[in-house]
């Protein structure tokens, strides 16, 4: 009887059946290799990925070697892109680009702030300017005004020989003006001297002023309202001629009446005319005051 040999026979003889038992499995073993050597590969990726690294294949190598990079969009191009050094170059365009944009953006925005500052300066500038004009003009007037004042001041009030004397601008009766200097602590002027009937004459400018000599209630003696004594001898030639004359028996106040040394005259004491006052300096202290202002 004769016997068949399996097939494929070898050092190791299989049947049919196991045979197509080892392929099956060899099949199986090839598979599972791919497979675990596709996840290790995913995972390795992800792992590149998520460091941020890029492991460049040998054509990807010789591309980043090359210091040409080819325009467009071709192979070479996004090859050349993801090279290591040329994205340092495109994050710095990128950096680049981003701020040329907000510098775009900004300038107009930037000038017109500038522009409008600007602007508000001019017009503040302008209004201080004329604030400024403003206030000059005012300096301007005060000291026109002060001038005037100083000017007045200097005519009203003047100090002679020891006393001061204010010629008044307006028109009162006799007892009026007296009322008027006792206020001021003072009276209307007495004249005890040449020399001030001289002063007080020319300085009243033809002016009538009110002076404080009066008749007492006898109507026959006359006396200064200041306390100071009446010497009718003495000031006989400070009259005007036939002065006094008490003209209607009515006359009892006396005024200067034009300038030079025999200016006196009795007149009505309600008529109304100009007055003089008289303080001493020494007593009232207000001569000192007076000089301070003129020298202001």
């Amino acid at each position: 009887m004769s016997t068949t040999k399996p097939l494929h026979c070898s050092k190791t003889c299989f049947s049919s059946a196991e045979l197509q038992v080892k392929i099956e499995e060899k099949k199986l073993s090839s598979q599972w290799k791919l497979t675990i050597k596709a996840k290790i590969t995913g995972i390795y990726m992800k792992l590149n990925i998520r460091n941020m690294r890029y492991i460049p294949s040998k054509t990807h190598r010789s591309h980043c070697s090359s210091k040409t990079i080819s325009p467009g969009l071709s192979k070479d191009s996004f090859l050349s892109f993801l090279c290591p050094a040329n994205r340092k170059s495109r994050i710095i365009l990128t950096v680049l680009a981003l701020l040329v944009l907000v510098l775009i953006v900004t300038l107009p925005v930037v000038t017109f702030l500038y522009l409008q500052k600007k602007a508000n300066m001019i017009s503040e500038g302008l209004m201080w300017k004329a604030r400024f004009k403003k206030v000059n003009d005012s300096l301007a007037a005060l000291r026109t005004q002060n001038e005037m004042l100083m000017q007045q001041l200097s005519e009203a009030y003047t100090i002679y020989n020891g006393s001061l004397y204010y010629f008044s601008c307006t028109d009162k009766s006799w007892a009026e003006a007296e009322e008027y200097c006792m206020s001021q602590s003072s009276h209307l002027a007495s004249v005890t001297s040449v020399d001030e009937q001289k002063f007080l004459s020319e300085k009243s400018n033809v002016h009538w002023h009110w002076i404080g000599l009066t008749r007492r209630e006898d109507k026959m003696t006359f006396h200064w309202t200041d306390g100071t004594s009446y010497d009718a001898n003495k000031t006989k030639a400070f009259w005007n001629s036939n002065e006094p004359n008490n003209l209607n028996n009515n006359e009892h106040c006396v005024h200067l009446s034009r300038k030079g040394l025999t200016s006196w005259n009795d007149l009505n004491c309600n008529s109304s005319i100009k007055f003089i006052c008289k303080w001493n300096c020494a007593s009232s202290g207000l001569c000192n005051k007076i000089r301070d202002m003129e020298l202001f």
